[in-house]
């Protein structure tokens, strides 16, 4: 029951449902903030996968490709730095993060009420806000640093344990653990940051694009008389 307790304590306090409701307008204020900053981070949220999902790829691929390249005492080498790499990949797809797909949905919801939002609406914008930022505690939290660093000491531990390779076995640990922390390290947190804003009533002071003002001046030189017109956008 302790782990379950923790990781509850963990995440309870990003995952506090809004529940906030207002006049059409100011909540289409609020959808219009959290739509914008969702995508943002929605879009960080695939460069990062894809950028790994590649990595973990070529690795893979990379020491297979090389196993007839090396003595064959040291193949096994490769073949379980090679299924270590895949168990990096196969755990980036298998757990997605949610603001990608939830995006989706939010931009599908915001060109459904393109002017007035009401109360239904923004609680379903906000539940996927709040699953975002959740989804990107859990993504950066102890529980993934303690499940990256077991990893990679199963990994060093099968080729001491039943190759008695202990040399290769701790260069494999070592280098799966700091390229996991680095896939965890970098991982976006945009989520997070827009529902600590959005609570703060940062949507509030959220503009739009500026419009264009312009000026106009009457330009006097001694020897000519002009109009000056300035334009700023």
């Amino acid at each position: 029951m302790r782990l379950p307790l923790l990781l509850l304590i963990l995440v309870s306090g990003l995952a506090r449902a809004e529940q906030t409701c207002a006049t059409p307008t100011e909540n289409h204020q609020r959808l219009v903030f959290i739509q914008r900053n969702l995508s943002e981070d929605a879009q960080r949220a695939r460069l990062w996968t894809g950028a790994w999902g590649a990595g973990y790829g070529v690795l893979t691929l990379g020491q297979l490709a090389a196993v007839p390249a090396v003595p064959s005492g040291d193949q096994v080498d490769l073949y379980v730095g090679a299924l270590s790499s895949a168990g990096g990949l196969a755990a980036l797809l298998a757990l997605p993060l949610d603001v990608m797909t939830d995006s989706l949905t939010l931009d599908t919801l915001a060109r459904e009420h393109p002017s007035e939002v009401d109360c239904d609406v923004l609680a379903q914008a906000e539940r996927l806000l709040v699953r975002g930022a959740e989804g990107e505690a859990l993504g950066r939290s102890w529980l993934m640093h303690g499940a990256n660093v077991v990893y990679g000491l199963l990994s060093g531990l099968v080729l001491g344990l039943f190759f008695d390779r202990w040399v290769s076995g701790a260069v494999t640990a070592v280098t799966g653990i700091l390229i996991g922390e680095a896939m965890i390290l970098t991982q976006p947190f945009g989520a997070e940051e827009t529902l600590r804003r959005y609570r703060e009533g940062a949507w509030s002071a959220a503009k739009g694009p500026p419009s264009p003002t312009w000026n106009l001046q009457v330009a006097v030189a001694p020897s000519r008389v002009g109009v000056q017109l300035h334009v700023s956008f």
